[in-house]
């Protein structure tokens, strides 16, 4: 990196901004994975509405993403992984974009919720929209975000990196 960049990004008021956008995703992504968690046949129904999976895969990803958006929402929400959690998430947040720009501007709006915090049946009456594409745009900005500029100072990373420091002192006076 440049030294300007590496200035930018050292520059404390990211650690003020980045500290609550990854709380905010991390909280998101915990709550949206309960209710799949709790309902993978409800999950699984909602993944068949896209129409984007063969139906082989269906169940696979409604069992594995919940899970991933667990792990995921809770490691950012501590600082641990924070870069490599908020990379996941974006990840996650790219396909759901995907998905639901294909279903809002290929296939016109959908007539079934997203199924993203609860069973696409009960949200159907809040179609999928530009709306709902907008909000995970807003996510993706704050994980990007958490993603280059977070280095996980305030949170577990940072509790780690300073724990390994004074190991190396001690070990040096040792």
């Amino acid at each position: 990196m440049t030294g300007r960049w590496r200035r930018f990004a050292d520059l404390p008021i990211h650690r003020l901004i980045a500290v609550p956008l990854r709380l905010l995703i991390g909280i998101v992504f915990v709550y949206a994975s309960l209710y799949k968690l709790a309902e993978p046949r409800e999950f699984a129904i909602s993944i068949a509405m896209y129409d984007m999976l063969p139906l082989e895969l269906v169940n696979l990803m409604a069992i594995t993403l919940p899970a991933i958006e667990l792990v995921t929402g809770i490691t950012v929400i501590l600082g641990l992984w924070t870069r490599a959690s908020a990379a996941a998430i974006n990840g996650m947040l790219v396909m759901f974009i995907f998905a639901i720009g294909y279903v809002v501007w290929v296939r016109g709006q959908a007539d079934f919720g997203c199924g993203c915090f609860s069973p696409a049946a009960e949200e159907a009456g809040a179609e999928m929209a530009t709306g709902t594409l907008l909000r995970d745009v807003g996510y993706l900005a704050a994980g990007v975000y958490v993603m280059v500029l977070d280095d996980g100072a305030v949170g577990l990373d940072g509790l780690l990196r300073r724990w390994k420091g004074r190991r190396k002192v001690d070990e040096a006076h040792g």
